[in-house]
């Protein structure tokens, strides 16, 4: 399945809170553990991967559990604060206290989580692609978006089941891969459904080859598309509920937001004052912008991306404070 330049990653099943765990990893060192979105997997990483195992950090990928190689047993599970369980269990067998955590999409609520409730574990965040958003306004983010906005159509149940099911697996990834590096996110008409949106004759983007088209559709032939859209899509009312018991909303440890500047889920054009809000709550707050970054920034533009995580990290773990 895997190009041969990828062959020296390793890829281990753990158990973690009675699931079998998909985790590929590679390097030795402080642990940086990359939570990948929709529609990636562990592979989505793979470039981070090998740069951070270059400059002495043990990289490990995990796929969620109900994505790519990794089991879902317990389909009821699906909350960001599942996920975050399943990150702090794959810690535990690991035999890791702390971790860096490196976000992407629906994985920056799950290291939201992660800071908000486990933050003895976490020794900073890096979110690519998504600002912060307090876990009481999670409920109202899908009754925000504009009729035919695809996150809106996606969770209604059996409409992104229908429109997928039209198309082989392959077809269904490169079609959103398409449709996400928009800058602006198009609605769908009424009569249309989200995968139209794409002509079937369009290329990838020239940063996504064939091979890796492969490698995805793969993994997602694996596990299906059916909890991938349960969770990020559906989850927002009970993941906002599981935290309902929190007292505050603040995350202490130190947070970089990555954010491409052509990235339509990243709401640029107001970034510097998001973040100047967002500083309300997360007081150790960096803010970087890649002028040409799309929604798949780190596979996009790689070396930019690289460089920002490595500059945070090894700055952290090189401080005395």
């Amino acid at each position: 399945m895997l190009c041969a330049q990828m062959a020296e990653i390793k890829h281990t099943f753990l158990q973690v809170n009675g699931i079998n765990m998909h985790v590929a990893e590679l390097g030795s060192g402080p642990v940086v553990v990359l939570l990948h979105g929709f529609p990636e997997i562990w592979y989505s990483w793979r470039h981070q991967i090998r740069a951070l195992a270059t400059a002495g950090f043990r990289a490990i990928a995990p796929d969620f559990r109900g994505y790519g190689l990794t089991e879902n047993s317990e389909p009821e599970k699906n909350t960001y604060s599942d996920l975050a369980d399943d990150i702090v269990g794959l810690l535990d067998a690991i035999g890791e206290d702390k971790a860096f955590v490196v976000a992407k999409d629906f994985g920056v609520f799950v290291a939201h989580v992660l800071g908000l409730v486990y933050p003895q574990r976490v020794k900073a965040l890096v979110n690519i692609g998504i600002g912060y958003i307090a876990p009481p306004m999670w409920s109202l983010l899908v009754g925000y978006l504009p009729d035919g906005h695809y996150a809106k159509r996606w969770a209604e149940r059996g409409r992104p089941e229908a429109d997928f099911g039209r198309f082989d697996v392959s077809t269904v990834v490169k079609r959103i891969y398409i449709l996400f590096c928009n800058s602006e996110m198009p609605l769908a008409p009424e009569g249309k459904e989200t995968l139209d949106l794409v002509d079937g004759s369009a290329p990838l983007p020239d940063w996504l080859t064939e091979n890796d088209l492969k490698v995805y559709a793969e993994l997602y032939q694996k596990s299906g598309f059916g909890y991938p859209m349960e969770l990020p899509y559906r989850c927002w009312e009970r993941s906002a509920a599981r935290l309902s018991h929190l007292q505050d909303f603040d995350i202490t440890v130190p947070v970089l937001t990555i954010i491409g500047r052509k990235d339509y889920a990243a709401a640029v054009k107001q970034s510097e004052a998001n973040a100047n809000r967002w500083k309300e709550n997360i007081p150790k707050l960096e803010l970087i912008e890649i002028e040409e970054g799309n929604h798949f920034v780190q596979e996009q533009l790689p070396e930019q991306v690289n460089k920002a995580i490595l500059d945070f990290l090894i700055r952290l773990s090189t401080s005395k404070t």
